[in-house]
């Protein structure tokens, strides 16, 4: 029997950010793997073809449900937002409920709002989540109805089941997926001919949105101590960089703003080494993140030079990355010029690395999830 999947997700869709990413990436390996999967999602600004914004392979049933579009007026106009998107979707799943459809509600931790009243429609209940989460009312009446969490990584897992003891909830750690056919290791000659890249330059690239809590203050110091490497940064601009770690440059950082999702695997192949932050100063990006950056780095075949955090070593060992202490410029320096000398070491590394990453591809990722879901189910009835 075909499974029948509402995805509620609080997220303006289409979007570039990782989020969309994941989202987008999911709900195509699950209808892949043969769920009948409708994502439910607030209507908010353009509303364009899934498919086309993010290359996808198959269509996306996707309802845009109306909300009020207040999450630019602080975080109170955001709640309001959430609570209106809330309400639309009450009105549209007791909807289908009630004229005798039967699904399962998957969901993901978009806000601390938004998934809460997922509680009160009686189907069974499934949610993605990305982060701990505070033990206030709306988590927990979420986690009293919660049939399975998937994780992204242990660390959660663990956080989760001291904050809510009491709930029968089953847990999977399932990381973020990568797209096997659109990362795959690629001449690095052509790529940096086709980006425009000086052909024969110590190259590193560091991919991403330029957040606060990602601890890129570290970069400037890197690229200070390797006059010899050129730090590529795509995702932002020059500007916006120094907006955030707030100090002057050093001369050998260039960026390239941000480049469209589908241009990602050229700027991997471009790359003799490719850089995943992670500090201690801010617990998201120490304890939470599984950025799906890595495992396109591990896929596309490029030595990885990664922060040794809880997170990311719940992903990747020292036998696959080059991993750096959190916030030591000294360190990270050291690993970048190991990197970039591509030595027989590397080699295996990365051979390590491409192999590794297979086991994380969205559809396989997407098959585990749904025997999860079947199991958890069969358990319940056999109560």
């Amino acid at each position: 029997m075909t499974m029948k999947m509402y995805y509620v997700a609080n997220f303006y869709m289409p979007f570039g950010k990782a989020y969309g990413i994941q989202l987008a990436k999911m709900c195509e390996a699950l209808i892949e793997e043969g769920v009948d999967l409708t994502l439910v999602v607030p209507s908010r600004g353009p509303q364009g073809s899934l498919r086309e914004f993010y290359g996808l392979r198959v269509d996306i049933p996707t309802i845009w449900l109306p909300t009020l579009d207040l999450a630019v007026y602080d975080r109170f106009g955001y709640f309001c937002m959430a609570f209106s998107f809330s309400a639309s979707y009450l009105v549209f799943l007791w909807y289908r409920w009630l004229h005798g459809e039967r699904f399962i509600l998957y969901t993901i931790d978009a806000d601390r709002y938004s998934s809460s009243a997922l509680a009160c429609i009686p189907a069974p209940l499934f949610s993605e989540m990305h982060g701990g989460k505070p033990r206030t009312l709306a988590q927990r009446l979420l986690f009293w109805r919660m049939c399975g969490i998937i994780a992204i990584n242990r660390i959660i897992i663990d956080e989760l089941k001291k904050t809510f003891s009491y709930a029968r909830t089953r847990y999977i750690a399932e990381p973020n997926g990568v797209d096997l056919a659109m990362f795959s290791p690629q001449d690095k000659s052509q790529a940096r001919i086709k980006l425009g890249l000086p052909p024969d330059a110590p190259t590193v690239l560091y991919a991403g949105r330029f957040y606060e809590w990602k601890g890129l203050e570290i970069i400037p110091h890197v690229a200070a101590l390797t006059p010899e490497i050129r730090w590529v940064m795509v995702g932002d601009t020059r500007e916006k960089f120094i907006a955030v770690v707030g100090e002057s440059l050093p001369k050998n950082m260039h960026f390239a703003g941000a480049r469209p999702y589908s241009e990602m695997p050229l700027w991997n192949a471009a790359a003799d080494a490719v850089l995943v932050l992670g500090t201690k100063r801010n617990e998201q990006s120490y304890r939470w993140t599984s950025p799906m950056k890595l495992f396109e780095h591990m896929a596309a075949g490029r030595p990885i030079i990664a922060s040794a955090t809880p997170a990311i070593k719940d992903v990747v060992s020292d036998g696959e990355a080059l991993l750096y202490e959190p916030d030591n410029a000294k360190d990270l320096a050291d690993k970048a010029r190991q990197a970039v000398a591509d030595g027989a070491g590397i080699v295996e590394l990365v051979s390590r690395a491409v192999q590794a990453a297979q086991r994380l591809a969205w559809n396989e990722r997407a098959k585990r999830v749904i025997q999860f879901i079947e199991s958890t189910l069969n358990e319940s009835i056999s109560r």
